[in-house]
């Protein structure tokens, strides 16, 4: 049975075609490296999307010979705009089974041409991370 609109209203956000949308990194036994872009959303044209979570995970697996700033980090980037980092877990210790991690939920609407990007940095000398960036999206029409 089809909805009925009283008064010529527009169904609700999630009722306009939605679509779900899951950006994820996840990989154990990371080197160090520079800053690396694992995936990257943008909301298309006719589109918005609603970040309904966000997760970032740093944990070291393997002793460093000299410990430095790990981060993974998601950033969004208004259309035409700057781009901020809006969540993120930081690890600067050597020892291992050491970790951070942060949860965000029902958190921010993006509008067309906006984008979403996951990170991640490790500068240590040596060792190994396990990192996890991930978001959960809910794509629908504009």
């Amino acid at each position: 049975m089809g909805r009925i609109l009283s008064g010529g209203g527009r169904p609700a956000w999630h009722d306009r075609n939605p679509i779900h949308r899951l950006n994820a990194y996840d990989a154990s036994s990371v080197a160090p490296h520079t800053a690396n872009n694992r995936w990257a959303y943008t909301v298309p044209t006719g589109k918005k999307a609603f970040v309904e979570y966000m997760c970032v995970t740093v944990r070291r697996d393997g002793a460093p010979t000299t410990a430095g700033l790990v981060m993974a980090y998601i950033s969004v980037q208004p259309s035409g705009g700057s781009e901020t980092t809006i969540a993120y877990a930081i690890h600067l210790n050597a020892t291992v089974g050491t970790f951070d991690k942060t949860l965000v939920g029902a958190s921010i609407m993006l509008f067309p041409g906006d984008v979403l990007r996951g990170y991640t940095i490790d500068l240590s000398t040596g060792g190994t991370m396990a990192l996890n960036v991930s978001a959960k999206l809910t794509e629908f029409d504009a």
